[in-house]
């Protein structure tokens, strides 16, 4: 009789423990997700903050990619490739973009909006098990 207790008991407790420990693990995942996400959104502001800064004649391309000049090192292009923002440098008077540098991944959606003195980015980005949107302004150079 007792053993029947005991038994019918830990039937019913088991798959409770379990859907509980499953729903933690679940949101334990989407929480380290989306904070992975916006720590890489966060170092890509960072690192494009300064190229920003000392950009002037921001544009767009036909494809949506963001060109603007550096007086340092010629035309910066920025374009979203395989979930990926790649950063490439064109030298002045060559047509042709050198240099890859992957600034950030996971990326499935960016708009560049060039605006008066500076752009205006809005980043969307996902991985398996969280995602995250935001938006960035940064001002470019200017001239006296």
């Amino acid at each position: 009789m007792e053993l029947a207790v005991v038994m019918s008991l830990l039937v019913l407790l088991i798959p409770i423990v379990l859907a509980v420990s499953l729903e933690l693990e679940k949101g334990m995942k989407t929480i380290l997700a989306e904070q992975a996400l916006r720590s890489g959104a966060g170092a890509f502001a960072a690192d494009v903050r300064e190229d920003l800064r000392q950009g002037k004649n921001f544009r767009l391309t036909s494809e949506g990619w963001l060109l603007f000049e550096q007086p340092e090192e010629g035309t910066i292009r920025y374009k979203l490739d395989k979930r990926r923002i790649i950063r490439s440098v064109s030298q002045s008077g060559q047509s042709n973009f050198r240099g890859t540098t992957v600034l950030i991944h996971d990326v499935y959606m960016v708009h560049f909006t060039p605006e008066a003195g500076g752009v205006r980015i809005e980043l969307g980005m996902q991985n398996w098990h969280g995602d995250y949107e935001t938006e960035f302004f940064f001002r470019g150079r200017v001239d006296p």
